[in-house]
């Protein structure tokens, strides 16, 4: 187990014994998803799942569970501390959008092929950073955990350029370094939700005259940017790497995907109520040695662990949480469009990468709670 994942966890408990209402706060959220876990263990345990793996795979929903109940309490607890969260989420983004680009700057600068980097910075600090060419170019795809929160974070990053009169070029700076971010990633399925993303946050905050502007002035900047700068040949490479159908990457990985999750249908088909417990991988079909458990759709080899019973409950819990999140911040109105977008996209991101859980899944639940709160429209003077 990467030594990250205990940090974080003693960093929380650390505050937390500061503050009596934070602990309260905190174990009556993380209380249910705790006695759903034990119940799932012992059952895993049962079928003579390997421990290793069963605990594994239980940390990782834990994990996910801390992150998201202890920011949220956070929030309970004080105003400054939503104010103080936000800026921090969004300075640790825009910082790992920086250091994305000076490994590309670096690159170029000393002719090191960016996989050669990727593969120094795996090693060394042992980080997971997929790794993906692209033809003709010093690209390469730059991507780790994290990375599957930001789409759901520029949400809120584009409220706050919305609003926001004063110093608005700090905004549009993070903005666009969190795209740029995005745009290295390589991954589709975070393209398509980082433009879901932006767009809900301009329909739903900008109103639809201040929409139709933005909308208009993105696609003439766009349109310029791709035809008449140098940029726009290094887009269109990027693009038709993920898209393009000569890509042998692109169809082998696809391929890979579609037999895996034959895979896991047919192992859920023979245990479709319970499941076959926490833990438990598909001897033929591993994604990997080290972590068996983990599918590149994990939304769906969750069904095959947990059943449609477990995953069902599990989900609910999440939910719960969110929603009674939402409940409170609005005095007693539940505002549920944008919340369930983000809900559907978080199992759609989990069900093409296996990033369901763990510290960005926490946030990402922890975003989905606070869709409504985060970022308020009087944080403009402040943030």
């Amino acid at each position: 187990m990467a030594l990250r994942s205990p940090l974080i966890l003693v960093s929380m408990f650390c505050y937390m014994i500061s503050t009596r209402d934070l602990i309260k706060k905190f174990v009556i959220n993380a209380l249910p998803f705790c006695l759903f876990l034990v119940a799932a263990i012992l059952y895993s345990l049962g079928n003579l799942n390997a421990v290793d793996n069963v605990l594994g795979e239980s940390r990782d929903i834990l994990l996910s569970v801390f992150v998201a109940v202890f920011l949220l309490s956070c929030c309970d607890v004080s105003d400054d501390n939503r104010k103080l969260i936000y800026k921090t989420l969004k300075a640790t983004f825009v910082f790992i959008a920086i250091v994305k680009v000076l490994i590309l700057i670096f690159s170029v600068v000393t002719g090191v092929p960016m996989p050669l980097i990727i593969s120094w910075i795996r090693d060394s600090w042992n980080i997971q950073m997929m790794s993906l060419g692209v033809e003709g170019t010093f690209l390469a795809r730059l991507q780790i955990p994290l990375d599957s929160a930001v789409p759901f974070f520029l949400y809120f990053v584009t409220k706050e350029l919305i609003f926001t009169t004063e110093k608005k070029y700090r905004v549009i700076t993070a903005f666009v370094f969190l795209l740029i971010s995005m745009l290295l990633t390589l991954s589709r399925a975070f393209w398509a939700e980082t433009i879901l993303f932006v767009g809900l946050a301009i329909l739903f905050e900008a109103g639809i005259i201040r929409a139709f502007r933005i909308a208009l002035v993105s696609v003439i900047t766009t349109t310029l940017l791709l035809l008449l700068t140098p940029l726009g040949s290094l887009i269109f490479k990027l693009i038709d790497t993920r898209f393009g159908k000569t890509s042998m990457a692109n169809s082998a990985s696809d391929l890979e995907r579609v037999w895996q999750n034959q895979m896991l249908y047919n192992s859920f088909i023979d245990s479709p109520v319970f499941g076959h417990g926490l833990g438990y991988f598909i001897p033929n079909a591993m994604r990997s040695i080290t972590t068996p458990y983990l599918y590149e759709s994990q939304s769906l080899s969750m069904l095959m662990t947990l059943g449609v019973l477990g995953t069902l409950v599990l989900f609910l819990l999440y939910v719960f949480l969110c929603f009674k999140t939402i409940y409170n911040d609005n005095n007693g109105r539940l505002k549920i469009i944008v919340p369930a977008i983000f809900l559907v996209m978080w199992v759609f991101s989990g069900s093409v990468n296996p990033l369901l859980f763990g510290a960005s899944g926490g946030v990402i639940i922890f975003l989905t709670a606070k869709t409504s709160s985060l970022y308020k429209r009087d944080d403009a003077q402040d943030l």
